[in-house]
């Protein structure tokens, strides 16, 4: 019979890993959901806030297990609050742009970290660790597609065939960084600048090596688990 510690302990790792799939659902939302409809003006700033807000918060109240790391995970949420804040206030300067791209990158990279150490982490893999692979793979795309975004701020020319407007370029950017990481080709959107075509075909070699090699560990490990049970 488990002790009390020990079912606490076995109840926070089941909390952690359930956590995984709710990232997961987000995370879709805005990719395949939120993206298109903010293109064609359908979705607000606000709706995108709101979903990353729930991001930051299923990734501090049940992801990240060390105290340290919930600060990081809340200062870098607030910080792109605020990039957004001054956005929307009209502070639409390419710096105030800018900063806000570097900002989103960062809190994307510091909530993948966290998914991503909780995903690898020793001991039983589970369905839901396979969802926080998963989730580590899309945020790639996300994260590329940002970079994408301050890139074409800064190199000129970066694109051929991306549509204009802030909204409509980050949902065409996304699909290019979707297309590039899949390897599926985006026809209608062309990387011009050598540097813009060196970051997609570093994106596609991830695309290709994620999961065939990180993946397949975890889909090996748990099948092999399931078998011994």
């Amino acid at each position: 019979m488990r002790s009390i510690p020990d079912r606490l302990k076995r109840l926070r790792v089941g909390s952690g890993d359930v956590g995984f799939s709710v990232i997961l659902a987000i995370q879709a939302l805005i990719i395949f959901v939120v993206a298109p409809l903010a293109a064609t003006a359908s979705a607000s700033v606000e709706l995108i806030e709101m979903l990353r807000f729930g991001l930051a918060a299923t990734t501090i109240l049940i992801v990240a297990r060390n105290a340290s790391v919930q600060a990081v995970v809340g200062a870098a949420f607030a910080a792109t609050l605020i990039a957004t804040l001054h956005w929307r206030l009209g502070q639409t300067a390419s710096v105030i742009q800018a900063v806000k791209i570097v900002i989103t990158i960062l809190f994307d990279l510091v909530v993948a970290a966290v998914v991503g150490f909780a995903a690898f982490r020793p001991g039983r893999v589970t369905v839901h660790r396979i969802l926080g692979a998963v989730i580590l793979y899309l945020y790639v795309a996300l994260i590329f597609a940002d970079v994408y975004r301050l890139a074409a701020m800064i190199l000129t020319p970066s694109f051929s065939g991306l549509p204009t407007g802030p909204r409509a370029r980050f949902s065409g950017l996304l699909y290019f960084s979707l297309s590039s990481l899949t390897t599926a080709g985006a026809a209608d959107i062309v990387a011009i600048h050598p540097f813009i075509r060196s970051l997609a075909s570093l994106e596609a070699v991830i695309g290709q090596l994620f999961p065939a090699t990180l993946l397949a560990r975890l889909v090996t490990l748990h099948a092999t688990a399931e078998m011994k049970d």
